[in-house]
């Protein structure tokens, strides 16, 4: 009886986290979405709240995984503005 509970409770979170999942991608849709709109003022905001999670002592590898993530768009952008 414990497995079919254990397993019913797998299926249960395997659902929810899929669900997540699902709105996760929607979020980075709607952020590369404003990223195309508007790209100096989303990566003048992105730098920002690099700064104030600085600030705050937020884990300095947090802090590299956000930079590494802003500056693919970033490297784009000064090309596309050198290139022109």
């Amino acid at each position: 009886m414990s497995y079919m509970r254990t397993l019913a409770e797998r299926k249960r979170a395997l659902a929810a986290s899929r669900a997540a999942r699902d709105d996760l991608r929607g979020a980075v849709g709607e952020v590369i979405g404003v990223y195309q709109a508007h790209p100096v003022p989303a990566l003048a905001g992105a730098a920002g709240v690099g700064f104030v999670l600085s600030q705050l002592r937020v884990g300095s590898g947090l802090i590299r995984i956000g930079m590494r993530i802003a500056s693919g768009p970033a490297w784009q952008l000064i090309r596309q503005y050198l290139a022109v």
